[in-house]
C-alpha cells in the first residue's frame, strides 16, 4: 500500500475522532462554566475593624514632692500608690544615711507588707488552695515571658503578685503560724535598722495619693495640669527641653498626687490626629504597664508647627498596679467600625451603585453596600438593618470570584 493510499484510508477516521474530542471538550467546558463550582463564595459575616495609632505620651498631673533637710534612712509609713488623708503621716527619716542599708530596709518593708497581706487574708479554706496554686503558676509563666522580652518593669510588678499568691497558698496548706513567725522576725530585724532619732513627714495638703521616692523624677513642678491648660506647641517643646529639678542637699521622701484627674499629651502627625475628636472617648493601651487598658477622654488638640497635633487625653480613673511614668509608649484605638467583611475582589459596580454579587437559589443577584471603612484588600460594609433586601445581608453567600457575572445568571 502506497503512502497516499494509506492517508486516504486513515484520514477520515482521524478527522472524525478529532471532531468528537473537540465536541466533548466544548460540552464539558460549557457545563463547568455554567456551574456553581466555577464560583468562589463565602458567607457574609460580621466584623469589627480597629484603627490603632501609637505614640509617646507625656504625663501631666498635680503633684507635690516631699523632702526634708535631714539626711537618713527613709521608712515609708504609707504604702506607695495608696490614698492618704490630709496631715497623715506618710514616712519617717531616721538618722544614718547609708545606701546599702536603705536597700535592705526597702526590701524588708516590702516583705513585711506581703506577709501582712497573707496573715490578714480571710480566704483560707482548702478550696482556695488550687486557685492560689494556679495563680502562682500563671504569674510565673508571665514573669518568664517578661524576662524573655527584657521587660524588667513588668517583672517587678509580677514578682509581688507571685509572692502574694505563694504566701496565701502557704497559709491555706500550713496555717498562719509559720507566716506569723516570719513576720515577727522581719519586724524585729527592721527595728535593728532604725536606730537613733527620726523625723516624721506628713502630707502637707488635702487627701491625695502617696508615691515613694522611686517615683519622683524631678518634673513634678513642670508637668502640671495648669501648665497644660495654657500650653501651645512652642510651650510644649520648651517644656521638654527643661532639665529635671535637682534635689541636692535634700532627702527625697516621696510625693503626693492631688485630685483624681490626670492627663496625657501625645504628639501625632496630621493623619493620625484627624482620627480624634474633642469630647470623644478612646481606649488607650499601656504596653509598659502590662498592656493595661483605660478609657480616656480627648480633652483637646494643640496644633504643632509641622502640621501635626498634640492630642490631650484625660482620665479620672486611678488604676491599681499602674506606674505613672512621665513618658511612656501608648497605643490608642482611634476608630472602630462594625459591619460586614467584604473582600475587595467582591466589589462590583452596577448602574452607578457600588455593591456585590451574591448567590441565591442558583442565581446571581446584585446587592448594594454602604462602605464604612476601606482596609488593605478589604472593606467594612454597613449592616443591612432596615435598609431593605436590595442591600447585602448577614449570611448571604457572597461571590468573591467568578467570570462573566451578571444579574439573573443561573448556575446549575
Amino acid at each position: 500500500m502506497t503512502r497516499i493510499e494509506f492517508l486516504k484510508k486513515i484520514m477520515p477516521r482521524f478527522c472524525a475522532t478529532f471532531a468528537l474530542v473537540c465536541l466533548i471538550f466544548y460540552t464539558v467546558y460549557h457545563i463547568f462554566a455554567g456551574s456553581a463550582d466555577s464560583l468562589m463564595t463565602i458567607p457574609v459575616r460580621q466584623s469589627t475593624d480597629m484603627q490603632i495609632v501609637g505614640g509617646d505620651a507625656y504625663l501631666f498631673r498635680d503633684e507635690t514632692v516631699l523632702t526634708t533637710g535631714t539626711a537618713g534612712l527613709v521608712n515609708d509609713l504609707a504604702q506607695s500608690g495608696t490614698k492618704v488623708s490630709a496631715k497623715a503621716n506618710v514616712a519617717e527619716v531616721w538618722d544614718g544615711s547609708d545606701v546599702q542599708k536603705q536597700v535592705v530596709l526597702d526590701r524588708t518593708n516590702r516583705l513585711i507588707r506581703l506577709l501582712e497581706d497573707a496573715v490578714s487574708s480571710t480566704d483560707t479554706t482548702i478550696s482556695k488552695a488550687e486557685g492560689y496554686r494556679e495563680s502562682s503558676m500563671k504569674t510565673l509563666l508571665e514573669i518568664q515571658e517578661a524576662v524573655a522580652a527584657d521587660d524588667w518593669s513588668r517583672v517587678e510588678l509580677l514578682d509581688a503578685e507571685l509572692l502574694q499568691a505563694l504566701n496565701r497558698y502557704a497559709v491555706v496548706i500550713e496555717g498562719k503560724q509559720e507566716i506569723q513567725k516570719s513576720l515577727q522576725d522581719l519586724v524585729a530585724y527592721k527595728q535593728l535598722l532604725l536606730m537613733g532619732n527620726c523625723e516624721t513627714v506628713i502630707n502637707p495638703g488635702d487627701s491625695g495619693y502617696y508615691y515613694d521616692r522611686s517615683f519622683v523624677d524631678g518634673y513634678e513642678s513642670l508637668f502640671t495640669r495648669t501648665a497644660l491648660e495654657t500650653m501651645d506647641a512652642a510651650g510644649f517643646a520648651a517644656l521638654l527641653a527643661q532639665p529635671a529639678r535637682s534635689f541636692e542637699g535634700e532627702t527625697v521622701v516621696g510625693k503626693i498626687a492631688y485630685g483624681y484627674q490626670w492627663s496625657l499629651a501625645i504628639p501625632f502627625d496630621a493623619a493620625a490626629a484627624a482620627l480624634f475628636q474633642e469630647g470623644g472617648e478612646y481606649r488607650v493601651s499601656f504596653p509598659e504597664n502590662g498592656d493595661k487598658e483605660l478609657l480616656m477622654t480627648c480633652s483637646g488638640c494643640i496644633e504643632a508647627a509641622d502640621g501635626g497635633m498634640i492630642v490631650v487625653f484625660e482620665s479620672m480613673e486611678i488604676p491599681s498596679n499602674f506606674t505613672y511614668y512621665r513618658i511612656q509608649r501608648v497605643e490608642v484605638t482611634a476608630n472602630t467600625q462594625q459591619g460586614y467583611y467584604v473582600p475587595e475582589s467582591a466589589l462590583r459596580k452596577k448602574g452607578g451603585e457600588t455593591g456585590v454579587y451574591i448567590f441565591k437559589n442558583s442565581t446571581v443577584c446584585f446587592r448594594k453596600i454602604e462602605i464604612l471603612y476601606r482596609g488593605d484588600g478589604y472593606c467594612i460594609a454597613a449592616e443591612q438593618g432596615e435598609r431593605g433586601d436590595d442591600y447585602l445581608g448577614l449570611y448571604d453567600i457572597l461571590i468573591i470570584s467568578g467570570r462573566n457575572l451578571r444579574e439573573g445568571k443561573v448556575y446549575k
